[in-house]
C-alpha cells in the first residue's frame, strides 16, 4: 500500500479545511464535532465499482459508435490479466483505503474517549458511522480481490486488513493478506459495534450511514455469506421502514414527452423514484461510462430483453425507459443502438452513484426465501416489487404453483440482474458468489471475441502492482 499511504500523507499535509489532520502547523482535531468532520471526508468521493459492470453481461462494445472509449476503460472489458494499464495507479485499492484510514483515525481516537455529557449521542453516532464505513470498504476490498465467500474458500488469501490509523505509519512495506475469512469475520464485527451505536438514531443525510441503510446493508453481506434467515430478518426491516417508489410516478412525464421523457437533462432519478434511494456514494454519476447516445460501453440488450417478457397481457415495464434507446433514425438505430443506460441526467445535473436502495432488500428477501425453499414467499416478494414496476392496470401478479422451486429462483435472480443492474457493482459480485459458473463473451474491435471462462481465475482482480513492488512476498491472484 505504499501509494496509498503516500497519497494519505500528502493529502494530510496539503488538506486546508477541517479534514486536515496533520499534527504540526494546522488544526488538530478535538472536538467530537471535529472527528465527524473527518468521518465525513473519508466517504468514498470517486467511483470505487463502476468499471467492474464493463466485465459483466450486462454490458456490450457498440463498434459503431462515434465515441470511443479511453484505453484505460478497455482492460476491464477484455479481462486483461491486470484491469490497470501499465504504471496506472489502482484507484479502487487506493480509494477504499483511504477511505479505511479515515475510519481508523476516528475509530482510534474514540476507543480511549470519554465524551463530555452533551456530545454522547454525536459520539455515538459517528464512532457507529466510523465502524459501517470500515465495513463498508471492506466489502468492497475483499469482493474484488479476493475469492468469494465460500466454506472452501476462508482461508484463501483475502485483503490487507489494517484496524487502526498507526498502521500507515508502522506497516508501509510488506503488508500482508489476511484471510478470506478474517475479513469477513471484522466486517461482520464492525458492523455490530455501528448498530449497537447507531440505533435509535435518526438518518440526517443519504450520503451517510444510519442505522436503516446499516440494515441494507446487513442483509446484503448476510446474503453474500449464505445466512439466508439473517438476511430475510435484516432485510424485513428496510422494507417494514421505507416504503418502494412506485414507478408509475414517472407516467406524468411520458405524457408530456413521450418515449423522449428522459433525454438530456433529465434522468429516471429525477422523478419520484428517488425516494426509493437509501444511500449515495461515489462522484459524478452523470459522467458514467454507459449512457451517453453514442458512447461505445451500452447496457446489453439483455436487460431491455428482460422488460418484455409478457407481450401478450400487455405488460409495461416502466424500467425498460431506463434501458431503451428510442433511437428513431436508421443512423441511431447503428450509433446509439438499442440501449442507452438513462438512470441519471445526461447533462447539468449533479448526482451520485446508488449505494443502497429499498428494492434491493425484497430482491435480496426474496432470494434468500427461494434457496430455503419458500418458494411462495419469494414469489409474494416478487409480486410486491412488480406492481411497483409495472403501468398500473396492467400486471398479472406471479403465481408460485407455476413455479418449481428452480423456476423460482430463476426468476428471482433474473429480477435482481434487471432491478439492481449497474447499482453498487452487486453484478460482477452476484456472478463471482454464484459460484462463477458463467461464460460471458465480448465482442470487441477488429471482432476479436474475448471470453470469462467458468472458474476462470480473472473473476479476481489482481493485486495492484504499486502494492507488489512494496509488499514482493505478497501471493499474486492466479492468472
Amino acid at each position: 500500500m505504499k501509494i496509498l499511504y503516500t497519497f494519505l500523507i500528502a493529502a494530510i499535509v496539503a488538506s486546508c479545511d477541517l479534514l486536515d489532520i496533520k499534527p504540526v502547523n494546522s488544526m488538530i482535531p478535538v472536538s467530537v464535532a471535529d472527528y465527524e468532520s473527518i468521518l465525513l471526508g473519508g466517504y468514498p468521493r470517486t467511483d470505487f465499482f463502476m468499471r467492474t459492470d464493463l466485465a459483466t453481461d450486462n454490458v456490450y462494445a457498440n463498434l459503431n459508435a462515434p465515441s470511443a472509449p479511453s484505453a484505460a476503460l478497455e482492460p476491464w472489458f477484455v479481462w486483461a490479466a491486470t484491469h490497470y494499464l501499465a504504471d496506472a495507479e489502482d484507484s479502487y485499492w487506493n480509494q477504499l483505503y483511504n477511505s479505511i484510514y479515515y475510519a481508523n483515525t476516528v475509530i482510534d481516537n474514540f476507543s480511549n474517549r470519554q465524551p463530555a455529557p452533551d456530545e454522547g449521542n454525536l459520539f455515538e453516532t459517528v464512532r457507529g458511522e466510523a465502524h459501517a464505513l470500515r465495513a463498508y470498504c471492506y466489502f468492497y476490498l475483499v469482493n474484488l480481490y479476493a475469492e468469494p465467500w465460500d466454506e472452501q474458500n476462508l482461508e484463501a488469501p483475502g485483503v490487507p486488513m489494517p484496524l487502526s490509523a498507526e498502521d500507515v505509519h508502522q506497516s508501509t512495506q510488506n503488508n500482508v493478506r489476511v484471510p478470506v475469512g478474517k475479513v469477513w469475520e471484522q466486517i461482520d464485527a464492525d458492523i455490530q459495534i455501528a448498530e449497537r451505536d447507531l440505533a435509535g438514531k435518526s438518518g440526517t443525510s443519504p450520503y451517510r450511514f444510519n442505522h436503516l441503510t446499516l440494515q441494507a446493508f446487513k442483509a446484503r453481506v448476510f446474503l453474500f455469506t449464505k445466512r439466508y434467515e439473517e438476511a430475510i430478518t435484516a432485510a424485513t426491516d428496510v422494507i417494514n421502514t421505507k416504503p418502494l417508489g412506485d414507478m408509475n410516478s414517472v407516467q406524468p412525464h411520458l405524457d408530456d414527452r413521450g418515449n423522449r421523457a428522459f433525454f438530456g437533462n433529465v434522468g429516471f432519478l429525477d422523478t419520484e423514484y428517488k425516494n426509493e434511494v437509501l444511500f449515495y456514494v461515489g462522484g459524478r454519476a452523470n459522467n458514467n461510462i454507459y449512457y451517453y447516445d453514442g458512447y461505445t460501453f451500452k447496457p446489453s440488450t439483455e436487460l431491455l430483453d428482460l422488460c418484455y417478457r409478457n407481450p401478450a397481457d400487455s405488460t409495461q415495464d416502466y424500467r425498460r425507459y431506463i434501458f431503451e434507446s428510442f433511437a428513431a433514425t436508421a443512423i441511431d438505430k447503428v450509433q446509439v443502438g438499442p440501449t442507452v443506460y438513462r438512470m441519471f441526467a445526461t447533462q447539468e445535473k449533479y448526482a451520485y452513484y446508488i449505494g443502497f436502495k429499498v428494492s434491493e432488500s425484497y430482491v435480496t428477501r426474496a432470494e434468500a426465501h427461494a434457496r430455503l425453499g419458500h418458494k411462495e414467499e419469494a414469489i409474494a416478494d416478487l409480486n410486491r416489487l412488480l406492481v411497483t414496476r409495472y403501468k398500473q392496470g396492467t400486471f398479472v401478479p406471479l403465481l408460485h404453483a407455476n413455479f418449481t422451486d428452480a423456476q423460482a429462483l430463476t426468476r428471482v435472480l433474473e429480477e435482481r440482474r434487471l432491478e439492481l443492474a449497474f447499482d453498487a457493482g452487486l453484478r460482477w459480485f452476484d456472478l463471482r458468489r454464484f459460484g462463477k459458473q458463467q461464460r460471458i463473451v465480448h465482442a470487441y474491435k477488429n471482432g476479436i471475441i474475448h471470453a470469462l471462462e467458468p472458474g476462470d481465475p480473472r473473476y479476481v482482480l489482481q493485486i495492484p502492482q504499486t502494492e507488489l513492488e512494496n509488499s514482493p512476498n505478497m501471493p499474486l491472484n492466479p492468472r
